[in-house]
């Protein structure tokens, strides 16, 4: 069947006992090149410390571990961001067996999170709050987060569409749903 496109980053695809979204990551490529340099900029920045807890006196070389361990932190995040931006890819899949989601980074693919048609409860997207600091945090190109559906069931809800637009956010809940009325066997 014809891929349904939802905006610029959402393709549907679906056939007779299957039902597919994708969601990608990418940005504009101004972005993903600012991005890109300010990691690089920090890895130059983690050189430095790691040369400085080396070559620095003894008693300056805990002020650099500590510092380095902060590094860590924020270097892993970047790079986690760069590598999404890239190539990551949320994909939501509905079958006989039930409702997968997974995160693919290019080829590889990511760890699925299942649920079964008896577990899926309902989904809804999660409204923006503009007055949120943590939420307008989560929707900036340099950070992987934001997510916009929640799906209920299971031990716990799961989320997905990352940066998404609310408009986006709940033409793919309502694309969704139609996917489920269609798939869900009936008892």
């Amino acid at each position: 069947m014809k891929p349904h496109r939802i905006g610029q980053r959402i393709v549907i695809t679906s056939s007779s006992n299957r039902w597919v979204a994708t969601i990608d990551s990418s940005i504009p490529q101004w972005q993903r090149q600012s991005l890109e340099l300010w990691f690089g900029a920090w890895i130059a920045l983690g050189a430095m410390l790691g040369y400085g807890a080396l070559a620095r006196p003894e008693e300056e070389q805990m002020f650099y571990a500590i510092c380095l361990a902060f590094w860590s932190f924020f270097a892993l995040r970047a790079w986690r961001a760069v590598r999404w931006r890239r190539s990551g890819l949320e994909v939501i899949q509905l079958d006989e067996d039930g409702l997968t989601i997974r995160m693919d980074h290019g080829p590889r693919q990511g760890k699925p999170e299942h649920l079964s048609w008896g577990e899926l409860q309902s989904i809804e997207t999660v409204p923006p709050n503009p007055k949120s600091f943590l939420e307008s945090m989560d929707q900036q190109f340099w950070v992987v987060g934001g997510e916009r559906l929640l799906i209920h069931g299971g031990r716990r809800p799961l989320v997905v569409g990352k940066q998404l637009s609310p408009q986006d956010a709940n033409t793919l809940c309502q694309a969704l749903e139609k996917g489920i009325k269609r798939l869900k066997p009936t008892a």
